[in-house]
């Protein structure tokens, strides 16, 4: 018996969520290895037969099970309470502030490059919000089957037991990951990534947000940084950061104020190592702009 198997009693939300990732691990598995030539769509982001499956598949279990939340995920946008199929489409100009009401964000395959190359890290990120209030998360990682959830004010859970952030609390001895996308400050400030390079202990790089910012919920990284040059999505991200907050870590913007939903920038950590990595950003930071 795999390990997320065991019977664990989880709050209702994080039970459901892992229902639902596990049927779209089951997807997952069917289309591992056999996704053929790669396929890209908007800013050269890998996308399989795979991932628009899941989606659909995650979709329709929302509709049957909570009729009046709308959905929004990366491969079919936005879908109100009720509507009809959505088609894949280019990404739309994304909004200032989370919606109002109870909308689920789904990433179907988060790292869909790795999987479509055949690599082992990838996940499906599902999580609820009303308006900017991250209410549940599941994040599920289908070849190590398994899964980290959380729901509001109630913990956060690997395969159902309760996990919490590590203590290591500089960043000489934190393992730093790091979401490099071009537009994004840490590539455009060189002197900035190569300062955190060597200040840290060591960093890593596995090309999906929210299986590392599980990692680091778990304990087993210590600190994140991501910025991508434009607003960070929630479908990437919102599962991720309650799932740290919930295991007693810290989420911010470079400059050490609260991540609001769709800012450009994200800084997650263990805590213990949090103002120091925010002052090292700030030292060697030469952007001036008002990003938000």
């Amino acid at each position: 018996m795999t390990m997320d198997k065991r019977q664990h009693v989880l709050p209702d939300l994080e039970q459901t969520m892992l229902d639902w990732s596990r049927d779209a691990a089951e997807i997952a598995h069917s289309y591992f290895l056999k996704t053929g030539p790669l396929q890209f769509k908007y800013a050269k982001e890998a996308v399989t037969e795979a991932d628009r499956e899941i989606e659909k598949t995650i979709a329709s279990r929302i509709a049957n099970e909570f009729p009046d939340d709308a959905v929004y995920g990366e491969e079919y946008g936005h879908r109100p309470s009720g509507a009809a199929e959505a088609q894949p489409g280019e990404e739309g100009e994304t909004p200032l502030r989370a919606p109002a009401g109870r909308v689920w964000h789904i990433d179907p395959i988060d790292g869909t490059l790795n999987f479509a190359l055949g690599l082992p890290n990838f996940c499906t990120s599902i999580a609820l919000m009303d308006g900017e209030t991250i209410l549940a998360a599941c994040v599920y990682a289908p070849l190590h089957h398994e899964s980290f959830t959380a729901t509001l004010g109630e913990g956060c859970r690997r395969n159902g037991e309760p996990c919490r952030v590590s203590d290591r609390a500089t960043v000489s001895e934190a393992v730093v990951s790091a979401q490099l996308q071009k537009g994004g400050r840490y590539v455009q400030n060189a002197a900035l990534l190569q300062a955190i390079l060597l200040e840290s202990m060591k960093m890593r790089r596995l090309g999906t947000i929210a299986l590392e910012m599980a990692y680091l919920a778990a304990g087993r990284y210590d600190a994140l940084i991501a910025g991508r040059g434009r607003p960070v999505q929630l479908y990437d991200v919102a599962a991720g950061i309650l799932l740290v907050r919930e295991a007693g870590g810290r989420v911010t913007d470079h400059r050490g104020q609260p991540w609001i939903p769709y800012a450009t920038d994200l800084v997650a950590s263990n805590g213990g190592c949090h103002d120091e990595l925010i002052e090292l950003i700030g030292r060697h930071d030469g952007a001036t702009g008002q990003d938000r």
